[in-house]
């Protein structure tokens, strides 16, 4: 009636690992959030980018943009964004392409030297994007804003805040990564 094979077995063992990956994005998210520069403390980080990320590498590209989109619904459904929707939207973006760059990169091989490269340059990407996601949504939020003092807002805090954001991402999920990578769990 109903056969199990190989393909569909680790399918199912992708999806509910992204699944958890995405919950747990989700809950450090909620509550690890904390601002890295204080004097411009609606700029948070969390750590809820650490499981996604360790997802790209092991899952692929394609589910880290899933667990990405999971972890921002519930984020939003639970009341948990400060920034509404576009925060979220400007999020999903950032991370989107940080989780692509590091699954493509990591999608042959997963090594050290790959997902350190894969990491590095997702990050780079990431704090790359924010900066026209930002000419869009910074607006949103501060209508009056010129756009001499946007430029200037992107270029001398948003864009360190996201190259920091990115560099403590890269660092904890690297230490996740070596401290984890004997036990592969898609094997």
């Amino acid at each position: 009636m109903f056969e199990v094979t190989k393909y569909s077995t680790t399918n199912l063992r992708k999806t509910i690992f992204a699944g958890i990956l995405a919950a747990l994005s989700f809950i450090l998210m909620r509550f690890t959030e904390f601002p890295i520069f204080p004097s411009v403390s609606f700029l948070t980080t969390d750590l809820g980018d650490i499981p996604f990320l360790y997802g790209a590498i092991y899952l692929g590209p394609w589910y880290a943009v899933g667990i990405v989109f999971v972890k921002n619904l519930l984020f939003f459904l639970s009341g948990g964004s400060p920034g509404g929707i576009i925060g979220l939207i400007a999020n999903f973006i950032a991370l989107s392409t940080f989780g692509i760059v590091v699954g493509f990169i990591t999608l042959k091989r997963k090594n050290l030297k790959n997902v350190i490269l894969g990491l590095v340059s997702g990050a780079i990407a990431f704090a790359l994007v924010m900066i026209p996601t930002n000419l869009w949504a910074v607006p949103l939020y501060l209508p009056g804003i010129t756009r001499e003092e946007l430029i200037t807002y992107l270029y001398t805090v948003n864009l360190p805040f996201n190259l920091l954001k990115g560099a403590i991402d890269t660092g904890i999920t690297l230490a996740v990564y070596l401290s984890l990578r004997k036990h592969n769990p898609m094997k």
